[in-house]
């Protein structure tokens, strides 16, 4: 509400002299005096109306660090959520000894899963891309890119630099194998000019696997490692076109085998051409979730979502199947969520977002949204689970089930704190919910969009 200030009451009409020899300088100097006296009243008034605005404290919005919340405190946010049935969801409890890592801007935070003051992280070298998120390894390390890849130890760590970045590149992909031992990276030159790197090997010694023009695409980035016994498992990658795009965009499926190079090149697996591509592997087995149609969704026009994935292409089905190891080839596919395609409004049409399976891999959750035909496009928002059940040629999906509908504009899914307890980023808020019961608890609001990377166990240290 804007605070009122009221007009200072009228001055009694000055006295009126008889003597009409006033000198000039006299009456200047009267005239001058009045001019002052109105300012200064004017100046007092400005001052009094902008005292509220002067006494909030500033908060630099891109920056989680002012933000400080308790558990309890954060159950009095009201949750985005509300699951199928019933007016609400239930208040969900978070174990202690759990943060969360989360990256805004150019930024790392730890945030704690039970509130408090979020913990910045000393990353040198630090460049935020959402196509390359932070990765945490087995043994408690974060690998994070910029100028470069860094490597650190969690909670008291010194950054090191473990490989340089050329100039006019950019790291456009980073993985990690399973058992933590070989890091893989690609990088594109920065103006276009040039060529697509692919990197790998040993955390201590990475190396050149594979060199390409740029104006020769598939340009190929890192879409992650093949899971597998031996060898495979840290010398298999699997590769997608990023068509030039340093966004978060995947199209086809492409196998690099570390130890033939440069005999062999990248092995096709699934076809770009319709466009189609991955979109999630499962932790600890090759069941692969990829999308056989892609489509462009209106960028919201009132800023409700983040500029960098705004107008990123989406998913618009949901299909599952096995990757086979020997030959390497993808097995039969089944359908999740079908395509759609030619409808008459564009409301009517579903995008699927930030998918994820499961610690165990027995459970897929993922968001999917429509939009609003007209300007501003609103999004709107589902929480969906699949189980898993199977693997390879026994791989079975069950139906869709919905989790819980959001009023948030913008939701996207975050990490696992275990098999059944998800985080989640909704309107500047962090969530976690229980896939099983729906319980949901609010663990902080982060002023600005801030995309959770992880849940680190404190135990770790």
């Amino acid at each position: 509400m804007t605070r009122q200030v009221t007009s200072p009451p009228e001055r009694p009409q000055e006295r009126v002299y008889a003597d009409q020899e006033m000198s000039g300088s006299r009456k200047g100097i009267v005239s001058l005096l009045g001019i002052v006296g109105v300012l200064l009243l004017l100046f007092i008034g400005l001052v009094i109306h902008n005292l509220p605005q002067a006494v909030q404290p500033h908060h630099t919005p891109s920056d989680i660090a002012h933000a400080s919340q308790t558990q309890a405190d954060a159950q009095d946010t009201p949750s985005s959520l509300q699951a199928p049935g019933s007016d609400s969801t239930a208040p969900l409890q978070l174990p202690s000894g759990h943060s969360l890592l989360v990256e805004q801007e150019n930024n790392i935070y730890l945030v704690s899963a039970t509130g408090g003051t979020p913990q910045l992280l000393s990353t040198p070298g630090y460049v935020y891309n959402r196509a390359v998120p932070p990765i945490i390894t087995p043994d408690g390390q974060l690998l994070y890119s910029g100028n470069g890849i860094w490597m650190t130890a969690i909670f008291d760590g010194t950054p090191r630099q473990i490989a340089p970045l050329f100039p006019n590149q950019v790291i456009t992909s980073m993985a990690l194998s399973s058992d933590g031992t070989t890091i893989a990276w690609s990088t594109e030159p920065a103006d276009g000019n040039g060529s697509i790197a692919i990197y790998a090997g040993p955390l201590s010694g990475a190396s050149l696997a594979y060199l390409q023009s740029s104006t020769d695409c598939p340009c190929f980035r890192i879409f992650s490692f093949l899971n597998g016994p031996g060898d495979k498992g840290h010398t298999t990658l699997m590769l997608t076109d990023d068509r030039g795009d340093h966004h978060e965009v995947q199209y086809g499926l492409w196998t690099l085998d570390l130890t033939k190079i440069p005999e062999t090149g990248p092995q096709l697996l699934l076809d770009e051409d319709p466009q189609q591509g991955p979109l999630e592997l499962a932790p600890s087995a090759n069941t692969l979730l990829y999308s056989s149609y892609e489509g462009i969704v209106p960028s919201p026009s009132d800023g409700s979502v983040p500029p960098d994935v705004d107008a990123l292409t989406y998913a618009n089905s949901l299909d599952i199947t096995t990757i086979n190891e020997k030959p390497l080839s993808l097995g039969s596919s089944h359908v999740i969520l079908p395509e759609q395609h030619s409808l008459s409004n564009s409301a009517e049409y579903h995008w699927v977002t930030t998918p994820l399976f499961s610690l165990d891999g027995h459970t897929l959750v993922y968001i999917v949204f429509s939009n609003d035909a007209d300007a501003p496009f609103t999004r709107h928002s589902a929480i969906y689970s699949v189980h898993i059940s199977g693997s390879g040629s026994q791989l079975t999906p069950s139906k869709p089930e919905l989790l819980a509908t959001s009023t948030s504009q913008y939701v996207e899914l975050g990490a696992w704190f275990d098999d059944h307890t998800l985080t989640f980023y909704a309107d500047n808020t962090l969530y976690a919910i229980d896939i099983h019961t729906g319980a949901t608890a609010t663990i902080i609001q982060t002023k600005a969009y801030a995309h959770i990377v992880a849940v680190v166990a404190h135990s770790s240290q």
